[in-house]
């Protein structure tokens, strides 16, 4: 009997698990958000070819709201409003129209002080043709940090 009681506590003392720290995605409103490095690629004779390149990408996304799934994207080409997604310790951002699907990725871990590394891909294909001119599929993938906004 003495062994079964043993065993027992041993048993509930594994299942037990420490709490997991809040996260702190949930609580942003607004992110100030710049990507100094990219990469795109082109098709050349049907094989892509990437091609890295430094650049001063800066963007806003404001009235975040989780539990709407909802935010305002304002960047070079206006405002936008988007899907927010928050998914375990990543918090993403998608917006889509005519042949074209963008996504900033979030992550719950610093650059830098207050700011968060962060990632912003574009894809986009509208099929057509002007002369000998014939539309490529557009690709790109941004790295950088989003300031949070108090």
């Amino acid at each position: 009997m003495a062994f079964l009681l043993i065993l027992g506590g041993a048993s509930a003392a594994q299942g037990q698990t420490a709490a997991e720290p809040p996260n702190p995605l949930t609580q942003i409103k607004a992110l100030k958000c710049s990507f100094p490095a990219a990469t795109s690629a082109v098709w050349k004779e049907g094989a892509p070819q990437p091609q890295t390149k430094t650049q001063d990408m800066r963007f806003e996304i404001t009235s975040i709201d989780v539990g709407d799934a909802t935010a305002e994207f304002t960047g070079t080409a206006g405002r936008a409003y988007v899907t927010a997604v928050l998914s375990g310790w990543s918090l993403y951002f998608v917006e889509s129209a005519v042949g074209q699907l963008n996504v900033t990725t979030v992550f719950s871990q610093e650059a830098s002080p207050k700011k968060l590394k962060a990632v912003h891909s574009r894809h986009g294909y509208l099929q057509m043709q002007v002369g000998r001119f014939i539309a490529e599929p557009s690709v790109s993938q941004n790295y950088g940090e989003c300031e949070v906004v108090q």
